[in-house]
């Protein structure tokens, strides 16, 4: 350094290590777009993000003594290209109302919405469960399923960049089909440039 200047590598290095490490502030504006009763805290750099997603009362409908498969979408990852590296999950399914809250349904987080007569969400698309998944809940009330893994999922530009919490059973006799999810969704996701 010449001064206050900075020389020619000086100034490189620095915009270098600015680029590379221009973390994002905690709580900063999300990369992508959440999903209704969802928060998100975005961490990481401008390529590799950890997305902290806070679920609460997002609504979910359950099916009464049938197959039925359903899911909310709680986060929608940004244009371009992506690749999902891990995701985790801390998760209650809760009847709203009533009984029996002993149901044990497939959870999962997948770039299609669960639906249609289904007691697995294998039987709706792989991809109700491409991103975590199948876990079994403990019962649908409210009790906590957790569930970390690595998919290393790539999503092309033109393709699905939703996430849905998504859910599958052969319900039982319930006195409410009202049920909402409750819990804390982390996806750790990269920008993949196209160059």
């Amino acid at each position: 350094m010449v001064g206050n200047l900075l020389t020619p590598f000086q100034s490189n290095w620095r915009k270098l290590v600015t680029d590379e490490l221009n973390l994002l502030i905690p709580g900063s504006a999300t990369q992508g777009t959440i999903g209704t009763n969802v928060t998100a805290v975005e961490r990481g750099t401008k390529q590799r993000h950890i997305t902290v997603l806070t679920l609460s009362g997002v609504a979910a409908t359950i099916g009464d003594t049938a197959a039925l498969a359903g899911g909310a979408l709680i986060y929608t990852l940004p244009a371009g290209r992506i690749l999902v590296e891990a995701a985790s999950m801390s998760v209650g399914l809760n009847l709203t109302t009533g009984t029996p809250t002993t149901d044990t349904p497939e959870l999962g987080l997948g770039t299609t919405v669960g639906s249609g007569v289904n007691a697995t969400l294998g039987d709706v698309d792989a991809a109700c469960e491409n991103i975590l998944g199948p876990a079994v809940a403990n019962n649908i009330a409210g009790t906590a399923e957790i569930l970390t893994a690595a998919p290393g999922l790539i999503i092309e530009a033109a393709g699905d960049h939703t996430v849905y919490f998504n859910y599958a059973d052969t319900w039982a006799n319930v006195d409410n089909t009202a049920a909402t999810l409750d819990g804390v969704v982390t996806l750790v996701w990269v920008e993949i440039p196209i160059t």
